[in-house]
């Protein structure tokens, strides 16, 4: 299966078009809003993938038209660039040469077990996110999909927080992204199936191990009563756009949460320092 497409050239046009079909109340409450301005504290777009549409120049460029620090991801992993620890060494040194943060996203659980630990210590950081739900039979649901299909919302629920616990407790991250995200099918009862409890639980297992929660651009959550009880607990939150071309550093409703939730700098997540 190759996931390099999927991932790299699916995600955007499917979640969106995917947002416009599901009518997600708080996604089409955000883009009817008027703009809102850029925060006053530094921001940073930690989610930008380098591809033919965006190289490392460009991106630095929409950096510095937007006022924003850009951080660069790269999937490890089989169909995936990076695999190996001479792979990751050229990945962090090749970029070290540009004034931009390094970090990894990676998609299948134990990916870490192919990096020597070192090695994974001079990334910047590690976002990685929920979305590639193992299956029994050792193949990969992809619910970012537009063609996802779901029977059972609650038996998907319950084997998505499963997966969630896993990628919270388990990998070496600092960052857990598209916190929230539902697939097409189900995405209209956002606020039915993120029950109490589970909000809950995310936010708990996020406490426990200090891990930030990314605002995500391109699908529009977690939304704003995540994003004040998640504040509330002293998480910390990160900007992303995931994106691989000219929307990098491109903020709409990551600047709309920070004004309605009333971030400050103090909120953000800052990476290691190198």
């Amino acid at each position: 299966m190759n996931h390099t497409y999927s991932r790299r050239n699916f995600i955007q046009t499917s979640v969106m078009a995917g947002a416009v079909l599901a009518a997600k109340p708080h996604l089409v409450a955000a883009t009817s809003a008027v703009a809102a301005p850029k925060p006053a504290f530094p921001v940073a777009d930690y989610h930008v993938h380098l591809s033919p549409t965006l190289s490392i120049e460009q991106a630095l460029n929409l950096g510095t038209e937007r006022g924003v620090q850009i951080g660069i991801v790269e999937h490890p992993g089989p169909s995936y660039p990076i695999n190996t620890d001479a792979e990751l060494k050229q990945y962090i040194d090749n970029l070290r040469k540009y004034p931009v943060r390094i970090g990894l996203q990676p998609v299948y659980a134990g990916w870490s077990k192919a990096f020597s630990k070192s090695l994974l210590g001079e990334l910047d950081y590690v976002l990685m996110d929920a979305l590639t739900l193992p299956n029994p039979d050792g193949t990969w649901l992809a619910i970012w999909q537009i063609d996802t299909h779901v029977d059972d919302e609650e038996a998907f629920m319950t084997r998505y927080m499963q997966f969630i616990e896993q990628v919270m407790t388990t990998e070496p991250i600092d960052i857990f992204a598209w916190p929230t995200f539902l697939p097409v099918p189900i995405a209209r009862q956002y606020k039915q199936l993120w029950t109490r409890p589970r909000v809950d639980r995310i936010i708990d297992l996020a406490k426990a191990r200090k891990l930030a929660i990314e605002i995500n651009e391109v699908a529009h959550v977690p939304d704003e009563n995540f994003i004040l009880q998640a504040k509330r607990a002293g998480l910390k939150f990160t900007f992303g756009t995931d994106s691989r071309n000219q929307n990098a550093a491109h903020f709409y409703y990551c600047y709309q949460m920070a004004q309605k939730c009333g971030l400050r700098e103090a909120d953000m997540f800052v990476p290691k320092k190198k």
